[in-house]
C-alpha cells in the first residue's frame, strides 16, 4: 500500500496546502490496545489488521512518520490526517477517517490543540 495515511499541513486562513507527508505501510498490527482489549493482529504471526480499540504505533525516527517543515514559515496552520485515504482497507465505518488539529508553529516547535474528527 503506497499510503496508509496522508498528513497535510494547511494554512489556517485559506486552507492551502503548504507541506505534506504520508505513512507508507508494509504491515498493520495491534501494537497496543485499550485496557481490556486483546491484541488480535501481529506481523510476526503473519496476520494483518487493526482491531477496534487498538493502535499501530511507531517511533518518530522511522521514515515517513513526519512532515518536513523546513520551508514552512512560522504561523497558524491546520494538520489534516486522513487514514485509509484510498479505502483499500475494509472498515465498518469510513466517516471517522479524517482528523484536523489546530497547529501553532513558531519556527522552533509545534503546538497542536483542538483535534477533532471532521469527516472531510
Amino acid at each position: 500500500m503506497d499510503a496508509f495515511s496522508n498528513y497535510d499541513l494547511l494554512t489556517a486562513s485559506t486552507g492551502r496546502k503548504v507541506a505534506e507527508g504520508h505513512k507508507a505501510s508494509f504491515c498493520l498490527e495491534d501494537t497496543s490496545c485499550d485496557p481490556g482489549v486483546r491484541r488480535r493482529y501481529a506481523c510476526t504471526a503473519h496476520t494483518q489488521g487493526l482491531s477496534p480499540g487498538c493502535y499501530d504505533t511507531y517511533h518518530a525516527n522511522i521514515d515517513c512518520q513526519w512532515i518536513d517543515v523546513t520551508d514552512v514559515s512560522p504561523g497558524d496552520y491546520i494538520l489534516k490526517v486522513t487514514v485509509n485515504p484510498g479505502f483499500q482497507v475494509q472498515e465498518s465505518d469510513f466517516s471517522n477517517n479524517v482528523v484536523r488539529c489546530d497547529i501553532r508553529y513558531t519556527g522552533s516547535y509545534v503546538q497542536a490543540h483542538n483535534c477533532r474528527i471532521t469527516g472531510y
